[in-house]
């Protein structure tokens, strides 16, 4: 028995696990299935972003029975390092959990919650439920990472039955956010944008970074975004959850934004040693330096004049829009003129590391300039791009098109010392259209 009785209790008990935004479920009087599973959404956009998962990529739908059922199209799932915790903030893992993308019905559910769990959650059980009327799941991540899920119900807890009505996470979606410091009312978007327009109204903003709630003075290349997420009371490399009300934040300058750091894990760099691998595709540095790089934009559609190699996205038929078997599925960079693969990489590669960059996003531009006592200052906007709703095919999807493309800096210098530097990035200037491939939806908005 959970005994909730008010919101605030609910929100003091997940606040106290380190949890920023939570996710809600009504849950329908019925079980969703026979198989104790709970239905999340029509598909994966935005909802594995949800919550830190482990992607991995399952065998293709074999479904030719169900309605609207697509044969052979990939299906991939994400395991949870999920428990149940109590009002008290007693956990009990549930360490089978994970989220299904049933791409054939079309649904996604989170199953396998109650298998291993010893005092698991009887109100979810199918055969039990009745006995205790309306049911509501919550889900946050906490401060170490771990997915806390509670369920409230009519016949433990009075708050269900007074339950606010909540906005939804994503138009057309299931899953409403309940933000644990601030107006629940509002949506977190809406507290988001008023947030980033104080800080715009502030002007210039001396460099700094918060460290576990400390914020001290920063100097570095990466002052631009730490001083955002100290303004935002988001402490640098801190949890898997979003940066603020859900929503990754990412501020940038200069010509081209970087992305995600994914080291091949495929073709000649996945299976050889990085000092093979540039010394048998890199090249020697300019100057004389005695250096050994590899570098270059590398993109579909073009040659790498340099390296000659092309990108591509195997596994996707770009006239139809369809990816073909999970296995087939890759990014490769290929030689143009032998066909031998450089480096790849896997999908489940990609959809653990863009799993990382969270539903929702908001990115900011930046000017820098010298401060007074000698530390940078830095101004942001005052205009933003917003995207909600992403998954791993998108990203695919925006590599194919040539908006994102391949950037390393990867260098073995004089002396020995290696540096390994995976960038994908994106020109600033095309990052509007961008957003429209990478997100379900997006604007640019003037805070």
């Amino acid at each position: 028995m959970t005994g909730i009785s008010t919101l605030d209790q609910l929100r003091t008990t997940l606040r106290g696990q380190g949890v920023r935004t939570a996710y809600v479920k009504h849950l329908s009087a019925k079980q969703d299935n026979s198989k104790n599973q709970i239905y999340l959404g029509t598909g994966l956009d935005g909802v594995t972003n949800l919550f830190p998962a482990q992607m991995s990529s399952r065998s293709a739908s074999e479904s030719s029975a169900k309605r609207k059922s697509a044969v052979g199209q990939p299906k991939l799932e994400g395991r949870l390092d999920f428990a149940w915790v109590s009002a008290n903030g007693h956990r009990q893992d549930a360490p089978n959990t994970r989220i299904i993308d049933y791409f054939q019905y079309p649904e996604v559910r989170l199953s396998g919650f109650l298998k291993g769990v010893p005092d698991g959650p009887r109100s979810l059980v199918r055969d039990d439920q009745g006995r205790f009327g309306k049911r509501i799941l919550v889900m946050g991540t906490a401060s170490d990472g771990k997915v806390l899920g509670i369920v409230l119900t009519e016949l433990e807890d009075p708050l269900t039955l007074d339950f606010p009505d909540l906005p939804f996470a994503q138009a057309g979606g299931v899953l409403r956010v309940l933000t644990i410091d601030g107006d629940v009312s509002r949506s977190p978007e809406d507290q988001l944008r008023d947030e980033i327009s104080a800080i715009i109204r502030g002007g210039w903003h001396s460099s700094r970074i918060n460290r576990g709630g400390i914020i001290a003075p920063f100097t570095g290349s990466q002052g631009g975004g730490y001083t955002l997420e100290a303004l935002l009371g988001v402490a640098a490399n801190g949890n898997k959850a979003p940066d603020r009300h859900g929503f990754e934040i990412k501020g940038f300058s200069g010509s081209r934004i970087s992305l995600m750091t994914p080291t091949p894990d495929g073709g000649y760099q996945g299976q050889h040693s990085f000092r093979e691998f540039m010394e048998r595709w890199g090249y020697a540095g300019q100057k004389g330096d005695g250096s050994r790089r590899f570098t270059g934009l590398h993109k579909c559609g073009s040659v790498n004049e340099k390296t000659r190699l092309c990108m591509r996205v195997a596994g996707y038929d770009r006239a139809s829009d369809q990816f073909g078997d999970v296995a087939d599925v890759a990014v490769e960079l290929v030689h143009n003129d032998t066909g031998e693969i450089a480096a790849s990489w896997s999908l489940d590669k990609l959809a653990n590391c863009w799993n990382l960059k969270h539903a929702s996003a908001l990115y900011i531009g930046f000017v820098k300039q010298a401060g007074e006592n000698g530390t940078d200052e830095y101004r942001y906007g005052p205009t933003a791009l917003i995207g909600r709703g992403t998954d791993v095919w998108r990203l695919l999807r925006a590599i194919d098109s040539g908006l994102i493309f391949y950037d390393p800096a990867d260098t073995i210098y004089a002396i020995g010392q290696a540096k390994v530097r995976s960038q994908w990035r994106i020109n600033a200037r095309d990052l509007p259209a961008a957003m429209s491939v990478l997100y379900a939806g997006s604007e640019m908005v003037t805070l």
